[in-house]
């Protein structure tokens, strides 16, 4: 958050990022609320060039419908321990 020489006051001067365990976040379309729920298990593929298949558990289940965008929230979380995965890639999430 700060650069090389910069005055170091009362603000916050770096971000820690937790990358164990990792939270994924799913736009699920409308269609398949009511068939996911806390506690299921989901098979996460990350994109390339990392790839593979790795389980997740359902955390958190929005209970609110986006009606715009006929979308509603899952949260997901994936062990990461051997800190294979990076964070931020795009994954494909099949329930």
């Amino acid at each position: 958050m700060l650069g090389p020489a910069e005055y170091v006051g009362e603000n916050p001067i770096l971000s820690i990022a937790r990358i164990d365990p990792l939270y994924i976040e799913v736009v699920a379309p409308v269609a398949n609320f009511g068939e996911i729920s806390e506690g299921m298990k989901a098979k996460v593929v990350p994109e390339m060039p990392v790839g593979g298949e790795y389980l997740a558990t359902v955390s958190v289940l929005d209970k609110v419908i986006d009606a715009a965008s006929g979308t509603f929230r899952v949260r997901l979380v994936l062990k990461n321990s051997s800190m294979k995965l990076p964070a931020g890639l795009k994954c494909r999430v099949f329930f």
